[in-house]
C-alpha cells in the first residue's frame, strides 16, 4: 500500500514515531508531508533534514494564526502526482484548509486514491473556524469522500456524525514514546529533585498556563501541605496570575515555574515527580479533548490525577484518580491519598504503565492503525 501522510505535528521529530512504525511496516510504501516550519505556542520548531528519513518531505506553507488554517504554497502537486498514493491520510481536521486542499489534489491527480481524516474534537462545541461558509464547505466535502474518519475518542466520532459524518469511524487516541517518558528508578527521580532544587513530596503539572487548565484548583489543594512542593512545567499567558496567587497563598517559596522545554526535558522533570495533576476546566467554549500529558505521565510511572473535565476521565480511566473539576478539596484528598499511601501509588504506577502499553504506545497505534489502512483497502470504495 502507499500512503501519502499529511501532518502538521510532525514536523517535530517527537510526533514522527508513529509514522516510524508504519513505514518499517512491509505492506506500506510510506511518504509523509510536513511544513517547513510550524508556530508552536511561545516557539517555532523548524524541520530538520537531517534528521528525518529520505520518506518525510518537507514542503513551505502558508499559516493565519491558526491550526486549521494552513496550506501548502508549493510542491504538494507533485506529491500526489509522482508517488500516486492509493490512500491519503490527513492528520488534519476535515474542515482545515489543509484537508480541503489534499482533497482538490487527490481529486485531480490521484481520484482513485481513499481518503482518512483524523479529528481531535471531543467537544460538541463548534469552533470559530467552522463558522466561515467555505470551511463548511470543505468539512462536507471531506466528509462526503472520506473512506473511515481516525477519531480521538468515541464521543469524537459522534460528534463528527452529528455534523454530518455518514462513514465509518476507529478511534485513534493520541500516543506517546515509551523510549522518551519511561519510568525512573527512586535514585535517578532523588536525582532529578536535587537537580531542580526540589525536596519532599513533588506534585507536578506539565502544560500550557491559560485558565482552562485549572491551576489555581492546584494551588489551593496545596495550600496546607507543607511538605508539598508544585512543578509547574511550561508557559503561557497567565504565568503572571499564578504566581500572584501562589504569593498570596503564601506558596511562593513551594511553587516552581520552569517555564517551556523540549519534549526529551519534560520526560527528564516528569521524574521529579511523585505525582502528576491535570486540573482542566470547562468553559464555555473549551474542554479537555484528551489530556496527552497525562498519558505521558503514566509511561514515566508516575501516579495520575485528573480532573472530571471533557476526556480526562476515559483517557486515564482505572489507572488513575478522577476529581470533580475545580474541587480544591477533593484534589487535596486525593494527593494526600496517593503521597501518603506507597500500595495506592505503586498500584496507579503499574496500571498507568499497563494502559499505556495496551492502548497509547506508539507501537500500539501504528498497529493499529496499518491493520485500519489494509482493512479500509479492502473495502468497496465510497464515491
Amino acid at each position: 500500500m502507499r500512503i501519502l501522510a499529511i501532518s502538521h505535528p510532525a514536523v517535530a521529530r517527537a510526533y514522527r514515531r508513529k509514522f516510524e512504525l508504519i513505514a518499517a511496516s512491509s505492506d506500506v510504501e510510506l511518504r509523509l508531508v510536513v511544513p517547513e516550519a510550524w508556530p508552536e505556542e511561545a516557539r517555532r520548531v523548524v524541520f530538520d533534514p537531517t534528521d528525518a528519513p529520505n520518506w518525510v518531505t518537507s514542503l513551505p506553507i502558508a499559516f493565519e494564526g491558526y491550526y486549521t488554517r494552513y496550506f501548502f504554497t508549493r510542491g504538494i502537486a507533485e506529491q500526489f502526482r509522482d508517488f500516486r498514493p492509493d490512500l491519503v491520510h490527513i492528520e488534519e481536521e476535515p474542515y482545515s484548509l489543509s484537508a480541503g486542499q489534499a482533497l482538490w489534489m487527490l481529486r485531480r491527480h490521484t481520484p482513485t486514491a481513499r481518503l482518512v481524516f483524523r479529528t481531535s474534537i471531543s467537544a460538541d462545541i463548534r469552533l470559530k473556524a467552522v463558522a466561515l461558509p467555505f470551511l463548511r464547505m470543505i468539512e462536507s466535502a471531506v466528509f462526503r469522500r472520506a473512506a473511515c474518519g481516525f477519531v480521538l475518542s468515541e464521543r469524537a466520532g459522534e460528534i463528527m456524525r452529528r455534523h454530518g459524518y455518514r462513514g465509518e469511524t476507529r478511534v485513534f487516541p493520541n500516543g506517546v514514546d515509551t523510549d522518551v517518558f519511561r519510568p525512573a528508578d527512586e535514585s535517578t527521580r532523588d536525582a532529578r529533585k536535587a537537580e531542580l532544587g526540589l525536596s519532599g513530596d513533588v506534585v507536578g503539572y506539565v502544560g500550557r498556563l491559560i485558565p482552562v487548565k485549572g491551576i489555581e484548583t492546584l494551588l489551593d489543594a496545596v495550600g496546607d501541605m507543607p511538605t508539598a512542593t508544585v512543578l509547574i512545567v511550561g508557559d503561557g499567558p497567565h504565568r503572571s496570575v499564578l504566581e500572584r496567587r501562589a504569593e498570596g497563598l503564601g506558596l511562593a517559596d513551594r511553587v516552581r515555574f520552569v517555564g517551556s522545554h523540549p519534549t526529551e526535558r519534560v520526560a527528564e522533570m516528569m521524574a521529579a515527580m511523585d505525582v502528576f495533576v491535570l486540573p482542566s476546566r470547562t468553559s464555555a467554549t473549551w474542554v479537555e479533548f484528551f489530556g496527552r500529558v497525562a498519558v505521558e505521565a503514566m509511561a514515566a510511572g508516575v501516579p495520575v490525577i485528573g480532573s472530571s473535565s471533557g476526556e480526562i476521565p476515559n483517557t486515564i480511566a482505572d489507572a488513575g484518580i478522577v476529581f470533580p473539576e475545580g474541587n480544591a478539596r477533593a484534589l487535596a484528598e486525593s494527593i494526600r491519598e496517593v503521597l501518603t499511601c506507597p500500595e495506592l501509588s505503586a498500584e496507579l504506577r503499574a496500571r498507568g504503565l499497563a494502559r499505556v502499553r495496551e492502548r497509547y504506545a506508539w507501537e500500539a497505534v501504528a498497529r493499529n492503525t496499518v491493520e485500519a489502512y489494509a482493512e479500509i483497502m479492502r473495502a468497496p470504495r465510497r464515491t
